[in-house]
């Protein structure tokens, strides 16, 4: 953007949807650094490097990934808009309070949000929870 607030460039890099069951959409985060590094590239390359001041990466939303120690992702990233863990969304709400939650992140508790992934992988990825930094 310049200082007026046009677009004066734009960087992507798509990388593959996995989707390993139905309502399941993970990515693989080692990908996430190749696709970062390309679109920076890319918007990058459209400017006179003596103009720029600042660069904006945005993500998607709930998207997350366990990792260990070192940072390295212990498992697929799991993206915003799964719902693996719709079925969990009662002992949530038992947990922490579905108002609770909404007053605290400006959402209402849903079947996509990553407290629920995290519940999710406690119960159904037992090593890969307690792994995780």
């Amino acid at each position: 953007m310049d200082l007026s607030g046009s677009p004066l460039a734009e960087g992507r890099c798509a990388f593959p949807l996995i989707m390993p069951r139905p309502a399941w959409h993970e990515q693989q985060a080692e990908l996430w650094w190749t696709a970062t590094t390309e679109a920076l590239r890319q918007a990058v390359a459209q400017v006179d490097p003596r103009r720029l001041a600042a660069l904006c990466i945005t993500h998607q939303r709930e998207t997350f990934v366990p990792v260990d120690e070192m940072g390295h992702p212990l498992r697929n990233a799991i993206v915003w808009m799964d719902e693996r863990c719709r079925s969990l969304l009662p002992e949530l709400e038992r947990i922490c309070g579905g108002a609770r939650i909404h007053q605290l992140t400006g959402k209402p508790l849903s079947g996509n949000l990553s407290l629920g992934k995290i519940l999710w992988l406690k119960h159904n990825e037992l090593e890969v929870f307690e792994r995780t930094f």
